[in-house]
């Protein structure tokens, strides 16, 4: 959200690809005021955003499209920013598809973000093998896994930073930090003591902010631009 805000400027057109429950949608409107559009596979995600975006009053902000992410130019213009978080673009077969009708649909110079799962996630690889569960790694590499999502089993697959800059490579590279080095969320949230979590989060901080680790979080969070 901080990565969001810093690139997002007053009146822009936003697209977000993926929105799920709407938390990053309603968070990001509250924040700026600014219009989200949102596109969404899933009807029951759309519903339940809806539902969250009438509780919290910026309804009248929020507009949602169902549709995968290669069909955005369904929707029927551009947009000055588009926004994809928690692994979206893990879940869609047709991503290379979705990188042609992205770039298409920025307008000149307009921003890309998105976070995505990755290969190599520094903190588990330590553990499962402490562990001696190496399998765990194992499926980070394959070319298919499942991931769990609202309690359905989805196809999805892991990206290094080496194919995804393959697969957007008609944008330009802004930025590129990891997220969730140490623990990756299912295993953070394991942790009981407040104080080793804010011991955790600062180690984070600090291991984010240095290049070499870059490529080894949880999910990896990029910013393109179109030049």
């Amino acid at each position: 959200m901080q990565t969001l805000l810093k690139y997002s400027k007053s009146k822009e057109s936003i697209l977000e690809i993926g929105c799920g429950t709407g938390e990053e949608a309603k968070r990001f409107i509250l924040k700026t005021g600014n219009r989200v559009t949102c596109l969404e596979i899933s009807s029951g995600m759309i519903d339940f955003a809806i539902s969250k975006m009438t509780k919290s009053g910026v309804l009248d902000k929020f507009t949602a499209v169902k549709g995968p992410s290669y069909e955005i130019k369904s929707i029927g213009h551009t947009f000055d920013l588009i926004y994809s978080f928690n692994g979206a673009f893990n879940t869609e077969p047709r991503i290379r598809e979705a990188a042609e009708a992205i770039y298409d649909t920025l307008n000149n110079e307009g921003i890309l973000i998105f976070s995505i799962r990755n290969r190599k996630c520094l903190g588990e690889i330590i553990l499962y093998s402490i562990l001696g569960r190496e399998e765990k790694v194992k499926d980070r590499i394959s070319e298919e896994t499942y991931v769990e999502v609202v309690g359905n089993k989805i196809k999805s697959k892991y990206y290094s930073p080496d194919e995804i800059l393959k697969i957007f490579e008609k944008f330009k590279l802004v930025e590129k930090k990891s997220l969730a080095i140490i623990l990756p969320p299912y295993l953070a949230e394991k942790v009981p003591s407040s104080i080793w979590r804010r011991l955790l989060t600062l180690l984070e901080t600090v291991l984010s902010s240095i290049p070499i680790f870059s490529s080894y979080g949880d999910e990896v969070l990029y910013v393109f631009k179109k030049s």
